[in-house]
């Protein structure tokens, strides 16, 4: 944008400039069909601003616990998760600008022998190139997901347990027939009483270990650091535990990248909506549930567009931008000021003198 910026200099040189070379022809797109152009020209378009939209929406993730039914009964905790639930919500906005061709507004030029002579447009080729490269207008979209916690995600498989049964076997020993104890290591499934209450009195005992540490019942004097660190892993323990009986809430981030281009004198522009259930969308109407950007210029006065002459020999068009203020609407209510920004589509197009030839990068796109 700031190669732009200095279009104002341009104009003042080229009022107080004579004849610097020879009088090169620049025409508007399309071609009038009686306009013939010599063996040398080239394309240019003039700049335009884009806005791109960052936008972070926040998915929702909220997951019951195992044992959420047994949560009031046991813990007595009445505030927890009953029901899986994903839901969105927006959580940020950023926009910034970007200067890319306008294809509305392209011109033919036989340059000067001048540039000719210099290769100005084949260097102003390069640069051209090598800005649209790095300017795809393409949205797109990226993820950052919350894994599930191990703890979480694991502790529903602790379903076994060791049990001892035990019995009498009946053997004989030195020919005689003998009864001798035995016993007999086998798993069984727990039920769910049975790991609800475990996890009930895990919480129970994590609580008393923490307030005898806290009341200094312990024999060994732990130094303050080391009594931390003891502490919070015992608050990290009791909480994974509860999560068993009051659920989680995971947030995964989500970022939509995409670009708009206001036309000048559109001073309301939709973007997006951000549905609860289904989450981010691209507005397709202006409705006031959308989220949308005010654009407001400043001391600008809206003239008339003149029609091109398609057949007269001019000068290079240049654009000098106006600055906008620019805001987020939602609801009819401004929601955040992104503040002030040039915008080139909105300032005037001006007309250079035949004679002047200026730097090409400082005018548009060369194709």
């Amino acid at each position: 944008m700031k190669r732009f910026l200095n279009l104002g200099l341009i104009l003042v040189l080229a009022l107080s400039m004579n004849n610097i070379s020879a009088q090169r022809q620049v025409y508007p797109l399309p071609l009038d069909s009686t306009v013939k152009l010599s063996s040398n020209y080239f394309y240019y378009y003039l700049p335009t601003t884009a806005i791109k939209v960052d936008v972070t929406v926040t998915k929702v993730r909220e997951i019951k616990g195992y044992y959420a039914d047994y949560a009031e009964r046991m813990l007595g905790l009445t505030n927890i998760i009953s029901n899986n639930r994903t839901f969105y919500r927006l959580k940020d906005v950023n926009i910034e600008t970007v200067v890319v061709p306008d294809l509305d507004m392209a011109f033919a030029v036989e340059p000067s022998s001048q540039q000719l002579k210099e290769q100005s447009y084949a260097k102003a080729l390069v640069n051209s190139q090598k800005c649209n490269d790095n300017k795809s207008l393409n949205s797109t979209y990226s993820t950052t997901a919350t894994p599930l916690p191990d703890f979480f995600k694991n502790y529903a498989n602790v379903s076994y347990t060791e049990t001892e049964d035990a019995f009498v076997e009946t053997k004989i020993i030195n020919g005689v027939v003998t009864q001798v104890p035995a016993n007999r290591t086998r798993l069984v499934n727990k039920t769910a009483e049975q790991k609800v209450q475990e996890a009930a009195d895990r919480i129970s005992q994590i609580r008393k270990d923490r307030n005898s540490l806290i009341a200094g019942e312990q024999e060994v004097p732990y130094s303050a650091e080391a009594l931390q660190l003891m502490i919070s892993q015992l608050n990290q323990s009791e909480n994974d535990y509860l999560d068993l009986f009051r659920g989680i809430v995971l947030e995964d981030e989500m970022h939509y990248y995409f670009y708009v281009i206001p036309n000048k004198g559109q001073y309301s522009m939709p973007l997006f909506n951000i549905d609860q259930n289904e989450g981010f969308k691209l507005a397709t109407d202006a409705s006031a549930a959308a989220y949308s950007l005010r654009i407001n210029p400043f001391n600008m006065v809206m003239l008339p567009a003149k029609k091109e002459d398609k057949k007269s020999a001019q000068g290079f068009r240049v654009r000098q931008p106006q600055n906008v203020n620019i805001d987020l609407l939602h609801n009819g209510e401004t929601i955040h000021q992104f503040g002030i920004y040039p915008m080139l589509q909105w300032g005037d197009v001006k007309v250079l003198p035949a004679n002047l030839d200026p730097e090409l990068e400082e005018v548009g796109f060369v194709f």
